[in-house]
């Protein structure tokens, strides 16, 4: 923006910590996972695709991985989309203080 200008409209973005609970989940399932790996171990293993085996924690973790990154990808997009329209407003302002008009705020 050039010196001198004011800045008419206001507006904020709000990102929210998508997955902060599952990070202390991941946390609790290192744990889990290496007692589970201590105690199989020590006892006889669990077969692979048993429902507690580690194949089945392999398809969670896969599961889990890819719906992150549908979810950063939908952030991703949702920024670009936010990052035009504050290029649109930036020129738009540009123009109504070169011509002196001005912009009504809802053509933004």
């Amino acid at each position: 923006m050039a010196s001198g200008q004011e800045i008419h409209g206001v507006f904020s973005l709000v990102v929210d910590d998508v997955d902060s609970s599952s990070i202390l989940s991941e946390q609790t399932d290192c744990e889990v996972l290496s007692t589970e790996c201590s105690s199989q171990n020590s006892s006889s293993q669990t077969p692979l695709d048993s429902p507690g085996g580690p194949r089945e924690r392999i398809k969670q973790i896969q599961v889990e991985a890819e719906t992150r990154r549908d979810e950063f990808a939908r952030l991703l997009e949702e920024h670009a989309q936010v990052v035009r329209k504050l290029k649109i407003m930036e020129a738009e302002e540009q123009l109504s203080s070169t011509s002196g008009n001005v912009v009504h705020p809802t053509h933004a």
